[in-house]
Order: structure tokens, then sequence, then C-alpha cells
């Protein structure tokens, strides 16, 4: 009998775009809260704090050369032949359809084969591409940036059938459909990558460049529990580490897209004083900035942001952004294929680490900003790590 698992973001990203999730599932609703918060700090306590966010910028600033295997070796040659399925919130957000690209690079040179089928940020159509993947009988189903709650009889229908399903850029749920004990089992798995680590990038940075007194109005995303539980994150990392920033925020969300502009700029009104504005991630960025403008603030605020998206990038050379928090997606398709055959092989699930960048006005100047730059990888850095799968699945 098939267990009844209990859910479901990273959305991520994005940080990718898992944020997207809300134009699909309402999960949150869009509301705001402003209340500014700070406390007295000691000059031990905030100095220390900036002390350790310039040593985080320094590092994450630079490109990534080195690629620690993420878990022990894996013989994935018994696997030759069989199918593994991505299904991402939508193929048309041009961070996944990278992912998937290279996915079935890496799939195929272990001798798998891949099939892409994209949900279209439709709970009807999502569930359509599980069904499909489990009626082919798939060795292993990728969903990315949706939640189990989104199509919970399809994923059901996966299980049931003893599919593997990787659910990418998400948290468990602590309850509801796709429950699990930690972060999962061989048939039902939960990685968000990098994801809470992409806004706590932009607020290291932001506490780096204002010396521990920053004025922040964060913008957390209410598109899914994880975007919020990300941000919850970063605001107790402004906390401990910069006790003299003042901090507010605005909630906004993809689902209500067309309010980031208005909500931005009344929250910025209210706060006259902010200095630095962090949405969550570059998914609602052009609005952000309407909002800013609308506001007269454009020449009072730094924004800081994170997804590593090339529209952000293009901005930041422009000068209209300050920083960007990034991750790898070409990366993502080989530790997608990782973790999908240590699955099918039943063996644990491994942590998997994508490589993260802190881009900005300094090293974005020596960046090709244009899309194939960014699907090749090589803002983030060398792409051994292609090596290091093919050893770590015994290919070399």
């Amino acid at each position: 009998m098939t267990r009844q698992r209990a859910f479901t973001g990273y959305l991520p990203l994005a940080a990718k775009v898992a944020f997207a999730v809300a134009t699909a599932v309402l999960a949150a609703a869009c509301g705001s809260s402003t209340s500014p918060s700070s406390s007295a700090p000691s000059s031990g306590t905030a100095s220390a704090g900036v002390a350790q966010a310039q040593a985080v910028v320094a590092r994450e600033s630079r490109a990534t050369t080195s690629f620690p295997p993420p878990g022990p070796p894996i013989n994935v040659r018994s696997l030759r032949g069989k199918s593994v399925w991505y299904i991402p919130l939508s193929l048309s957000v041009p961070v996944f359809a990278i992912s998937n690209g290279t996915l079935t690079t890496a799939l195929s040179r272990a001798g798998l084969i891949e099939h892409s089928c994209s949900g279209d940020a439709s709970p009807s159509t999502t569930a359509a591409c599980i069904n499909q993947a489990v009626g082919a009988g798939a060795g292993a189903i990728v969903t990315d940036a949706i939640p189990v709650a989104m199509a919970a009889n399809a994923f059901a229908n996966a299980e049931s059938h003893h599919i593997p399903v990787l659910v990418q850029d998400q948290l468990p749920p602590t309850s509801g459909p796709g429950m699990v004990q930690g972060s999962g089992d061989d048939r039902l798995t939960y990685q968000p990558l990098q994801a809470a680590n992409l806004p706590r990038g932009a607020a290291y940075w932001t506490i780096a460049d204002s010396h521990g007194k920053a004025n922040v109005m964060l913008e957390p995303y209410t598109d899914s529990p994880s975007t919020l539980s990300y941000m919850d994150s970063t605001t107790a990392l402004f906390k401990r580490l910069c006790p003299a920033c003042a901090l507010s925020d605005q909630k906004i969300g993809i689902a209500t897209a067309s309010l980031a502009a208005s909500q931005t700029s009344s929250a910025l009104l209210s706060h006259p004083n902010v200095n630095y504005v962090l949405p969550e991630y570059d998914a609602l960025d052009q609005g952000v900035g309407q909002g800013i403008q609308q506001a007269g603030f454009a020449s009072k605020v730094k924004v800081a942001t994170s997804a590593g998206d090339l529209p952000a990038l293009q901005a930041i050379k422009a000068g209209r952004i300050s920083v960007d928090a990034g991750e790898d997606f070409p990366y993502i398709g080989w530790a997608d294929a990782d973790e999908a055959m240590r699955m099918m092989l039943g063996k644990p699930i491994v942590p998997e680490k994508p490589p993260l960048r802190l881009f900005t006005a300094a090293n974005v100047s020596s960046l090709s900003l244009t899309a194939a730059a960014q699907a090749s990888g090589e803002w983030y850095g060398s792409g051994a790590y292609t090596s290091m799968f093919e050893h770590l699945w015994g290919l070399k």
C-alpha cells in the first residue's frame, strides 16, 4: 500500500524562478508589513558583523575554480537506457531551459535518456506531465520549483509506481501532501540547492557596503512558504550581524506583479530614510525599479537582489542595480542528474551546492552579458565540475 505523504519553496530561486509558483498556487496573501526594526549594538558586535560580511563578499565575488564532490562515488552503469523526466514550472523561463539542457548532457554521458515536459505554471498541465512520465515508465522524475500540493494526486501516482521523485528548488513542507522526514528518501526528496543563500548574499553585501549602518527595505516574495522562509533567514542574518541596521519590509508577489511598483513606491514614501532596497529575487526587478523612480528615490537607494538573471546583470552594468547574487544554473543540471541517479540506485541523497557569485560593477564589466554566456556558465568560472561528476559516477 502506498504511503500517503503529508506538503512546499526555494523556489527560489530562484532562485531561479521558483517564486513564479504564485501564478499557479497562491500560497500566501500579498500583504505588507513595514514596521522598522533595529536594536542598540555594541561597537564590538557591529564591527565583527561588518568584518564577517566583508569576508563573505570578498570570497563570493570571485569565480569558482575547484569543485569538491558532493558525496561518495556511485556506479551508474546499471542505469544505462533508463529515462529521467524533467518537469519545471515552465520551460519558457530561461534558467529552467538552461538546467534542462545541461541535465540532458549530464545524463547522456551516463547513458540515460532525458525527457522534458513544461508545467506551464498550471496545476493541470503539471499533473499531466507527471502522469505522462509515470505512463512512460520513467526511471526518475525531477520537478523544478513545483510544490507537491500543486499536483498532489500526480505525485502520489508516481509514488504508487515506485518512481523516485526529486523536488528541486523547494523546502520540505511541515504538513500536508509531500511531507517527509528530514529532506526525504530515495522515493521523494527535496533539494533546495542555494535558494536561501541567494538573498542572504545580497544581505552580506549590504552590511559590508553600508559599514553596518544600512536602512533596509526588504521585499520578501509571498509566492510560497519557502520564499517567505528564505527572507526570514535573511532578516535573522541582518539582526545578528548588523544590529545598527534599520529594517522594514514590503511584501510583493508574482501573482500581483502589476502592484510591485506601487507597493514599492508607497513603502519608500512611508520610510523616507531607506537607502537600500532588497527585492528577494530578480523576477520583479523591473516593477521595483519603477516604484523607486515613482517615489523619487533613484538617487537615494541602492538595489541588492538575487538570482543572477541576465537582465539584472545588464542593469548592474547600467548602474540601476548595485549587486545580484547568482547561482550557476548550468551546474544545476549536473547536480540534478547526480541526485536522480543516486535515488534510482537506492542511495542516500547528498547536499548539492552549485557555485554562487556576487555580481557587482567590479566584476560584471569583465563578463560577456549575453544569453549564450549565461547558458555556458562562464560567469561563475571553470566548467571543470563536469569531469568531477563523471569521475564521481565511475565513467572516467
